[in-house]
């Protein structure tokens, strides 16, 4: 597959086919709910997870093509990650039962990015906050290729070959 232009709809699109389509991801695509970059609230929200009870609440930021790309694409993840905080439910705390007090996992958090942006994502955030939050990234690679990162690997400088999609054999 040659590169695709990878505007804000065209992330939003790749992530939800990817999850919707991931093995052993049971994300239901009767229950997504996605809007456009102008509207109001979370980019994509979706339900199901591994137990079916789970809930997926995701911002995304397309690839920017400005001439002054290079710093926007680099430091672009800053407004989704601000976007996607402001936006989380601050009652996801169990209220009750052995984990009373722990964060509801439940609630998953993430972040739709360019490669690039992804990377600096996750180099900068630190893997104990990716936790608390039950934070992820969805890096998008210029052929459309969707890569899922988990909090575990925040923390971390990536080189480009780990955003590409795997050579098949």
């Amino acid at each position: 597959m040659g590169e695709i232009k990878l505007t804000h709809a065209k992330v939003c699109e790749l992530i939800i086919d990817f999850l919707v389509h991931k093995p052993n991801g049971n994300w239901h695509p009767e229950t997504v709910e996605k809007r456009t970059a102008h509207e109001h609230g979370v980019d994509i929200k979706m339900a199901g997870g591994k137990m079916n009870g789970e809930r997926f609440f995701i911002e995304c930021k397309g690839k920017s093509y400005a001439q002054s790309a290079d710093s926007i694409n680099k430091e672009g993840w800053l407004n989704a990650l601000g976007q996607i905080v402001t936006r989380m439910d601050s009652k996801r705390i169990i209220s009750s039962g052995k984990r009373k007090g722990e964060p509801n996992r439940a609630y998953k958090y993430g972040l739709g990015l360019y490669w690039v942006s992804a990377n600096v994502a996750l180099r900068r955030i630190p893997k104990e906050i990716a936790k608390t939050l039950n934070l992820y990234i969805f890096s998008v690679y210029e052929d459309g290729f969707v890569k899922q990162w988990t909090p575990v690997d925040f923390g971390k400088t990536y080189s480009e070959e780990e955003f590409k999609r795997p050579e098949e054999s």
